[in-house]
């Protein structure tokens, strides 16, 4: 007697229905992408790109970050520089050979705006002390003596970075007299020339 195959009581489906069901699969994959790309509420299916924060460059390492601390993302601007002003401003300068032609000619008059006692140690024959650290106390002593506005005068100091010859000669063209001149050099520079020189108080 032959034995019965064993029937587990239901029989595989055909492969067509495999095929079938992924056939359906695929359309169905696919009609819900046409369908959501033209949908207007349609999920966005894009990946976005990891936004980078404005201060941190591509190849660049963020900055720490630390609690109540924010770094700074706006840029300093630079330091704009501005040129110093010439303290000389529109003073006309004198040399050494200049002033001292100007002295030969003995055509105009020099001012010592140094301090009285370097003024008595010696000074330019025939300059008058004029002290632009106490204007005040020099004026109504030389200012009388100073009758012509446009005489050309000529002021010195310490030379160097002295800058009381300035001062001196900025007040008197503020005061309207039109030939104020500044020997740059000053009194070192005279002195070391050998040139004549008086020593004591104003003549």
């Amino acid at each position: 007697m032959t034995p019965k195959p064993w029937n587990p009581g239901f029989s595989l489906p055909d492969k067509t229905v495999f095929t079938q069901a992924w056939n359906i699969f695929i359309f169905s994959a696919i009609f819900a992408i046409l369908f959501n790309t033209f949908y207007v509420d349609g999920i966005e299916l894009k990946v976005k790109p990891a936004k980078i924060p404005p201060h941190v460059t591509a190849g660049s390492t963020p900055p720490p970050s630390y609690p109540g601390w924010k770094p700074s993302q706006a840029k300093t601007p630079p330091a704009k520089t501005t040129p110093e002003k010439s303290p000389w401003g529109n003073i006309t300068r004198l040399s050494l050979i200049g002033t001292k032609a100007r002295f030969d000619k003995k055509t105009c008059l020099f001012l010592d705006a140094r301090e009285a006692d370097k003024y008595k140690e010696g000074h330019i024959p025939g300059s008058l002390n004029f002290s632009a650290l106490e204007m005040d106390k020099f004026a109504p002593l030389v200012m009388p003596k100073l009758t012509d506005k446009n005489q050309e005068m000529i002021v010195y100091c310490n030379g160097g970075d002295c800058t009381l010859s300035l001062e001196l000669a900025q007040t008197l063209i503020e005061q309207g007299f039109t030939q104020v001149k500044v020997f740059e050099g000053g009194w070192p520079e005279w002195k070391k020339a050998a040139y004549p020189f008086q020593t004591g108080e104003n003549p």
